[in-house]
C-alpha cells in the first residue's frame, strides 16, 4: 500500500474517520462497492480505516442483473473486497424489471437493498463513493429542468435515508470534495484493480450525455466541478434558510399537523414571503406522493382554497369551520376514471402506507385500506372534515374495521399508525417504498 502522505487522494483513513464522526458511532458501517474504481478506492481507504480504529467494515454489492456479465462482475468484486479483508455481501435485485424508468427503479431497488442490508447486520452508517465530479453532474442536469434551490443544492455530505417502512440510516459520502480523476490516480497508486462499467460510456443514458458536455466545457475552462460544487453548496446554505422561513410562516399562519394525516391552517398569508415554498411543502407533507408540485402552483392552489375546494399534488385543500385544511384527495385512493382505487394491504408486522403511514400490528389477516364511506358509529368523534375521514387508513380483519388514527379510541392497543406528515413536511429523510 502507498504511503497514505504521498497518495494522491487528499483523503487518508484517518479523514475518513472524522468525516463519519467515528467517535460517536456503533462502531460498524457498511460500504456500497460496485467494483468501479470510486467505490473500490473507498473500499480500500475504508479497510485502512478498520485495521486503524478496529471498526467493523462490511462490504455490500448490489447485482442488477441488467447486464449477462453483472453476477462475475459482482463475484470479482467480493474477491477484492476480500482481499482488502473486509468482509463482503452481494445483494441481488430479483422481480420483474420495468419497461421504463429503468435507471430510476434501479437505482431506488439499489438503495433499499443497501439500507436493509447495512441495518439488518447492525451498521448504523452507509457510506457512498460520490465524488465531486458526481455533484456537479447532478446541479447541471437539475440545472437543465429548471431546479430551484433545493434542487441545485444536490447531494449532501451526510443525509438520512430509510427503506420503506424502516427506521432511517445515515447515509455518509466522504468523498464528495474528491475529484473523479484524483481517485483514478489512487486506484492505480495502490495497486487496486477495478471494473469499468459500460454503461458509464453509454450515451442513452443522461448521465453519460452531460459528462462528457461537462468534460468539454472544463477543457474549455468555461466552467469547473468546484464552481458547480460550490453553487450547490451556497444553494444549500440558502435552501436552508427558507426552511427555516417558511416553519415559521406555518407557525404565525396557525398550522396544526393531525394524527390522521392531514394538516389545518388558522388563515394563509399568500404575500408573505416563503409562502410558494411553505405551500409546496404543506401538500408534499400530505399528498403522498415521491414529488412534491410546483411551488408556483402550490401557492396558487392554497390562494383559491377560500372559493372551494382545490386539488392538487393528490391533496384536496379546502375552507372548514373557519380553517383552512390539506387532506388527502379522497378521489385518489378510492378511485376515479382512469385512476383505480387503492387495493388493500396486507399487514406483515409493520408496513409504509399511501406514503404516509407506518402501520404496524400483529393482527391475523388484517390489511389496510382508505376508510371511504365506511359506516362508523364514532364518525362524530372525527375532528377534520368529512374528506378527510375518508382518505384515513383503516385496519381491517374479514372485512370488519377493527382500528383508525381518525378515531383514536377505536382499535386501541390493537394496532400502531404512525403519521409522516411532520417528516415529509420536514424532508430530512428520504424513504425508498
Amino acid at each position: 500500500m502507498t504511503d497514505a502522505a504521498s497518495s494522491p487522494l487528499q483523503l487518508t483513513p484517518q479523514d475518513l474517520a472524522a468525516k463519519l464522526n467515528a467517535a460517536t458511532m456503533a462502531q460498524c458501517v457498511a460500504v456500497a462497492v460496485s467494483g468501479g474504481r470510486d467505490s473500490m478506492a473507498l473500499a480500500h481507504l475504508c479497510a485502512g480505516w478498520a485495521k486503524l480504529s478496529g471498526a467493523r467494515v462490511i462490504a455490500l454489492t448490489v447485482d442488477h442483473g441488467l447486464r449477462p456479465e453483472s453476477a462475475q462482475e459482482a463475484a470479482q468484486t467480493r474477491r477484492w473486497c476480500e482481499a482488502l479483508g473486509l468482509a463482503h455481501e452481494t445483494l441481488a435485485w430479483r422481480g420483474e424489471k420495468p419497461g421504463t424508468g429503468l435507471q430510476a427503479a434501479a437505482r431506488a431497488a439499489r438503495y433499499k437493498l443497501l439500507i436493509e442490508a447495512a441495518q439488518a447486520r447492525g451498521c448504523d452508517v452507509l457510506v457512498t463513493a460520490h465524488t465531486l465530479d458526481d455533484q456537479a453532474e447532478t446541479v447541471f442536469m437539475r440545472l437543465s429542468r429548471g431546479a430551484g434551490a433545493r434542487g441545485l443544492a444536490a447531494m449532501r455530505e451526510e443525509s438520512l435515508v430509510a427503506s420503506g417502512a424502516g427506521a432511517p440510516l445515515r447515509l455518509v459520502r466522504p468523498l464528495l470534495g474528491v475529484r473523479r480523476d484524483d481517485v483514478t490516480a489512487y486506484v492505480h497508486s495502490v495497486g487496486q484493480p477495478f471494473i469499468d462499467d459500460p454503461s458509464n460510456v453509454d450515451d442513452r443514458f443522461e448521465r453519460v450525455r452531460v459528462r462528457a458536455l461537462l468534460a468539454a466545457l472544463y477543457e474549455q475552462e468555461l466552467v469547473s466541478p468546484q464552481a458547480l460544487a460550490s453553487s450547490a453548496a451556497s444553494l444549500r446554505m440558502a435552501s436552508d434558510a427558507a426552511r427555516e422561513s417558511e416553519e415559521e410562516l406555518f407557525d404565525r399562519c396557525g398550522g396544526c399537523f393531525y394524527s390522521w394525516g392531514g394538516i389545518s391552517l388558522d388563515h394563509w398569508r399568500s404575500d408573505a414571503p416563503h409562502a410558494a415554498g411553505l405551500a409546496r411543502r404543506l401538500l408534499h407533507a400530505v399528498g403522498g406522493g415521491e414529488f412534491a408540485p410546483g411551488a408556483t402552483d402550490a401557492a396558487q392552489a392554497m390562494s383559491r382554497a377560500g372559493e372551494g375546494a382545490v386539488t392538487l399534488g393528490g391533496t384536496l385543500i379546502r375552507r372548514w369551520r373557519n380553517r383552512i385544511w390539506i387532506i388527502r384527495e379522497p378521489a385518489a385512493l378510492l378511485g376515479r376514471a382512469g385512476v383505480p382505487a387503492a387495493a388493500p394491504v396486507a399487514v406483515k408486522r409493520q408496513i409504509l402506507w399511501d406514503g404516509r403511514f407506518i402501520v404496524s400490528s400483529g393482527a391475523a389477516d388484517g390489511f389496510v385500506a382508505p376508510l371511504g364511506t365506511a359506516d362508523m358509529a364514532e364518525r362524530n368523534l372525527f375532528p377534520g372534515p368529512p374528506e378527510g375521514l375518508s382518505a384515513a387508513p383503516g385496519l381491517y380483519q374479514h372485512s370488519v374495521l377493527i382500528a383508525t388514527p381518525a378515531i383514536p379510541s377505536m382499535g386501541a392497543g390493537i394496532a400502531e399508525f404512525r403519521s409522516l406528515t411532520i417528516e415529509r413536511f420536514g424532508g430530512r429523510i428520504i424513504r425508498f417504498p
